[in-house]
């Protein structure tokens, strides 16, 4: 018969592994997660910054305001439109090696439909 003597340091080992591999996997996709709300609450503010520029409730052009956002803020517009009073905002987001895009739209409640 074997004996079991010496194999809680192993057991002991691939726990401690284990426990390493599951938190490395949280914190990556914890990390992404994070990346993708915070360029999702940008392209809200930018959309918002936009329809105020557009309204004249703020001065400036709304684009351009749009775009000084998003870099302070280390993203890329991609696209901004702006018809009438309602503004469309594009950002370029990389996570995890993979370029998506967080849109977003802002203006008159009764003019968003």
């Amino acid at each position: 018969m074997r004996s079991d003597r010496g194999s809680g340091p192993t057991a002991t080992l691939i726990l401690v592994g284990g426990v390493i591999s599951v938190t490395s996997l949280l914190l990556f996709f914890g990390t992404a997660f994070i990346t993708l709300d915070t360029a999702q609450s940008v392209t809200d503010q930018a959309a918002l910054e936009a329809a105020d520029a557009a309204s004249g409730r703020i001065p400036g052009y709304p684009c351009n305001r749009a775009e000084r956002l998003a870099q302070r803020n280390n993203f890329q517009l991609e696209k901004c439109e702006v018809h009438g009073l309602i503004a469309r905002v594009t950002l370029q987001v990389t996570v995890l090696g993979f370029m998506t895009q967080t849109r977003a739209k802002a203006g008159p409640k009764n003019e968003l439909r």
